[in-house]
């Protein structure tokens, strides 16, 4: 990986690329500080203003993530006296476990999954803590987490959103309260106090639906996403219940093999899960970029047609990583009946809103 790091930085340099405009692209894509360690472990000679700035980045990271840890741990200890069950997810709970240290994954906020009927008395001891609602973010009552609350801690706000639900209330996703994963949670530590989060199976999949098969209007994935499931994969293989992960989501490891193509899995890992890895799919990379995350009415009349190709027939590599079929009958149902299927669910989804706006305005 590293000799192939060494070409890649070759290549960068040699066409004169911006470093400033890669630091920009990895702190979006949420991989700054990774990209600081394995560049540092190339011995990479990078520009001096390049190399304050990663390190800026990477001891940004360090502090806000520490600083998060240990709010988190008072928090979980205050639920834990108070009888609440609560799981750390996402990120708070991948940086402890998922990378060799917290700082190399960061977070934008705290996420932690509850009861429903827990959920007012965890509200309660947030505030007793400190916390006030973030206004700006008001959601509403039946949403899939509460409004956030936020802390200052050292001059940095620490947002927590408390979550009756792992993923959004979407026809695509089936529920995941809390009782779906207590039974297998395993414990970790975060900060300096004991934590417990999802199973490392529950924890794949949500990796996997969070950041990879979220409703078309949802931002693309970020290769921070990527990073997570490789992390845990190469880290965790010998530990994961393939089998049990396989029922669940039985075309993952097809998903695992269109990573290959963006970051080569080992040989063993390959070898091991079967990943189909012979040809590389076109676009590999490419994020969903046609409507509705995309609206006709933002873009210029002459990127209609456009618009329009990306919606119907995007790349095929996302497609099979989206809907997890490599070839044959199932890919081709895939690319000519579900994708379309899905978009004109999406359209009537609009037209429905649509046409409720209009009675609304009429009234």
């Amino acid at each position: 990986m590293y000799f192939l790091l060494q070409q890649a930085v070759a290549a960068f340099t040699g066409s004169g690329g911006d470093w400033g405009e890669l630091i920009t692209e990895a702190e979006y894509q949420g991989v700054a500080p990774l990209l600081a360690k394995h560049l540092s472990a190339i011995d990479c000679r990078l520009p001096r203003e390049t190399r304050r700035q990663l390190q800026g980045l990477c001891l940004r990271s360090r502090r806000a993530n520490a600083i998060r840890g240990e709010t988190t741990a008072s928090v979980l200890t205050r639920c834990r006296a108070a009888g609440i069950e609560v799981l750390a997810v996402k990120g708070v709970a991948l940086s402890t476990f998922a990378y060799s240290e917290p700082g190399l994954r960061p977070m934008r906020d705290v996420d932690l999954l509850a009861a429903e009927k827990d959920l007012s008395r965890l509200q309660e001891i947030l505030v007793e803590l400190g916390f006030r609602l973030v206004e700006e973010e008001s959601v509403p009552d039946d949403f899939y987490h509460l409004t956030p609350l936020c802390k200052e801690v050292e001059g940095l706000p620490v947002p927590i959103e408390v979550h009756r639900n792992l993923l959004p209330f979407h026809a695509q996703y089936q529920r995941w309260p809390l009782e779906r994963s207590l039974a297998g949670a395993r414990s970790i530590t975060i900060g300096h106090g004991e934590a417990r989060t999802l199973s490392l199976e529950d924890t794949l999949t949500h990796c996997y639906l969070h950041g990879f098969q979220a409703p078309l209007t949802y931002e693309p994935f970020r290769l921070i996403h990527v990073a997570d499931l490789v992390s845990l994969v190469e880290t965790y293989r010998h530990e994961i219940d393939w089998q049990l992960l396989q029922h669940h989501q039985p075309r993952f490891c097809n998903v695992l093999s269109r990573l290959h193509f963006l970051t080569p899995w080992q040989d063993d890992v390959v070898e091991e899960l079967h990943l189909v890895v012979d040809d590389a799919p076109h676009g590999v990379g490419r994020p969903y970029r046609g409507w509705p995350q995309r609206k006709l009415t933002e873009e210029p009349l002459s990127q209609w047609w456009k618009l329009t190709r990306e919606t119907i027939w995007p790349a095929q590599w996302w497609l099979q990583l989206y809907y997890g079929h490599l070839d044959g009958v199932w890919y081709h149902r895939m690319r000519w009946f579900e994708h379309p299927r899905t978009v004109w669910r999406w359209m009537k989804t609009y037209a429905r809103a649509g046409r409720k706006s209009s009675k609304r305005d009429t009234r």
